[in-house]
C-alpha cells in the first residue's frame, strides 16, 4: 500500500518536474540569441506606447498576479517608479521589486531601471523599443545587467553569502526569469491591445 502511494507520488513529481522544465524551454527558445523578447502588434506605435508608457496601465499587461503600484497616476516621466508587491500564497514573505524609470522617448522608448533591495543601487535596466511596421508596431524589450555579471563572477570565485534579497539568487536564473517575464508581458500587452471590442448596445 505504502509503496504503490510512494509510487504515484513520485510519478507526480517526475510529471510536474517535466511541465516544469518543457515550459521553461519552450518560453526561452521564444527568446532571440540575445535574450530579448519582441512582438509585433496590430495597431500604431501612438497607441502601444501610451499603454506601455502611463503608470495606470501597467498593471493591465505587467507582471500578472502581482500588485503595480505607480509612484504617481498618468504618463511616466523619468525619475517615477513602479513597485511590484508579488503576491505568494506560500507561506513565505512578499517580494517587492522597485523598476525607475530613466528615460522615455515619446512613442520610440521607455527605460526602466531595476533597483536593489537593500541597496538602492541599480541591478538591471529594461528597454521597451517601439517601432513603426507597416500598419503595425514592434516591441522589443531587452534587459541588460553588468552588475549580476560581475555577482556571478563573484560567486564564482567564493561562496560569500549576499545579504541583498534579489542578488541572493543565482544572477543567471534571475536574468532568465525577467526575461522570460517580459516575454509574457509583451505577449499580454499584445493582447490587450488586439483585444476583440464588444458591440456597443
Amino acid at each position: 500500500m505504502w509503496k504503490w502511494l510512494g509510487g504515484c507520488l513520485l510519478l507526480i513529481i517526475v510529471l510536474i518536474a517535466g511541465a516544469m522544465i518543457w515550459g521553461y524551454r519552450t518560453m526561452k527558445e521564444s527568446l532571440a540569441p540575445d535574450g530579448s523578447a519582441s512582438v509585433t502588434i496590430a495597431g500604431p506605435p501612438e497607441r502601444v506606447f501610451a499603454s506601455i508608457a502611463h503608470g495606470d496601465s501597467a498593471a493591465t499587461w505587467m507582471a500578472q498576479g502581482s500588485t503595480i503600484l505607480p509612484s504617481r497616476h498618468g504618463p511616466l516621466v523619468s525619475g517615477d517608479s513602479l513597485r511590484i508587491e508579488t503576491n505568494t500564497r506560500l507561506p513565505a514573505p512578499q517580494q517587492t521589486i522597485i523598476w525607475r524609470v530613466k528615460e522615455v522617448v515619446p512613442n520610440q522608448l521607455r527605460v526602466l531601471e531595476l533597483l536593489s533591495d537593500s541597496t538602492h543601487g541599480v541591478l538591471a535596466t529594461r528597454r521597451d523599443s517601439i517601432s513603426a511596421v507597416g500598419d503595425s508596431t514592434r516591441v522589443v524589450t531587452k534587459i541588460l545587467s553588468s552588475m549580476l555579471d560581475s555577482v556571478t563572477r563573484g560567486q564564482n570565485k567564493s561562496k560569500a553569502k549576499s545579504a541583498d534579497g534579489l542578488t541572493a539568487m543565482a544572477p543567471e536564473f534571475l536574468m532568465a526569469m525577467f526575461r522570460m517575464q517580459s516575454k509574457l508581458e509583451l505577449t499580454r500587452l499584445k493582447g490587450r491591445i488586439e483585444g476583440v471590442k464588444r458591440p456597443i448596445r
